[in-house]
Order: structure tokens, then sequence, then C-alpha cells
């Protein structure tokens, strides 16, 4: 007698069955939940990080500064618009010794010269704006400073120290600039008597400045 073995198998999954489009939306649900609670910590930690690196950009150009007086023998400055918008930054060779017969714009040694500036301006991201306004008024001070009010321009002389516009040393523990994103972080940018450039950051919590 001869047997017939037929080719055709059982398919073991064909009785299973897909999600539902209940299950479906459910699972959307849960992810659209989850992606509108991590959004607005996702945001801030985005616009902190904006902060932080324009404050690092003007550090970096502060530095170039100092070198580039030193290395050029001439004052240089680095000045901040804020009427610009966005607020800007700039690096700027000054005369120094250069007389007025050869730049007629030169008459005195901390006056930017004709076509002096050698680097910008720089834009900071948007959202990011400059303010002269310490968020810890006259009880907290960042870094080496213990006093007066910010600036918007910073003078380096042929030595590499910071100066004021009209070359003298600086006073209240050297000079410094706020960074703001409005969202309650403030940076400040602060270069020391000595020239050392230094960048905090506003506590709101304890109302300190910590250094970054």
């Amino acid at each position: 007698m001869t047997y017939f073995r037929s080719s055709k198998r059982p398919n073991p999954v064909s009785g299973d069955k897909g999600f539902s489009m209940i299950e479906l939306l459910t699972v959307v649900l849960i992810i659209g939940l989850i992606a509108v609670m991590a959004l607005p910590g996702a945001l801030t930690g985005v616009k902190a990080y904006r902060l932080h690196s324009n404050a690092t950009a003007l550090s970096t150009q502060l530095g170039m500064a100092r070198l580039r007086a030193t290395s050029q023998n001439t004052p240089y400055r680095v000045q901040i618009a804020m009427a610009a918008a966005p607020h800007q930054f700039s690096l700027d060779r000054l005369c120094g010794t250069t007389p007025v017969s050869v730049d007629s714009n030169c008459s005195a040694p901390y006056q930017a010269r004709t076509g002096g500036t050698e680097f910008g301006p720089q834009p900071v991201d948007l959202g990011v704006s400059f303010i002269t306004t310490n968020p810890g008024g006259t009880s907290s001070y960042p870094g080496t400073i213990t006093g007066g009010t910010a600036s918007t321009v910073f003078y380096f002389n042929t030595r590499g120290m910071p100066v004021d516009s009209t070359g003298n040393p600086l006073t209240n523990g050297g000079v410094v600039i706020y960074l703001t994103n409005g969202l309650n972080l403030t940076d400040a940018v602060v270069v020391s008597v000595g020239g050392r450039v230094s960048t905090y950051q506003w506590m709101p919590s304890t109302s300190t400045w910590t250094l970054r």
C-alpha cells in the first residue's frame, strides 16, 4: 500500500493576531506623554548650553586679546555691542604709539586705529544677551570682583594687563560682564586685575557664584 505525505505544513503562527488599534493608540499616547514631560527639561538644557558656550567664546576672545597685546606690543580691546541685535563682540587693535600723522584716528593710545578690527563682530546665539546688572546685587560678586558696575569694553596694555580706557590699572578687583538667556540663568566673564580670565555661573538657589 502506498502512502502519500502532504508537503503542506501547518503555519504555527497562522492563528496569531497583530496589535489592535486600541493597543497601538495606547502606546502612542504613552510615548507622547513621556515626550511632553521631557521636552521642557531638554529645551532648558539646550538654552543653558548656548549660554555657557557664548560665555566661553567671550573668555577665549579676551585671552586672545591679551596674547595679541603682548605679541604685537600694541594695546588691544574686546568691545561688546549691546545696541546690536543680536548682541555681539569684537576684537580690536588699538593705536598705541601710532601718531596722528599716520592714522587720523590715533589721538590717544587706547583709541581704535583705522581698520583695527581683527575679529568680529561675533554675534551671540539667539536668546542670549549681555547685561550689566549683577543678579547678586551688592552682596555677591563673581570671582575677584569687589564692587563697581559691569563694563562693555575690556582693554589690555602692551604687557597684557587689563587697564581702563586711559591705561590706568583696574579697581574693584577687575572687570566683568554678564550674559543671560532669560530663564533665570546668568553667567559672568571676569578679568582679574592680574589678567586672568574666568567664567562663573549664578546659582539662584544659594545666591552665589560658582566657577565654571
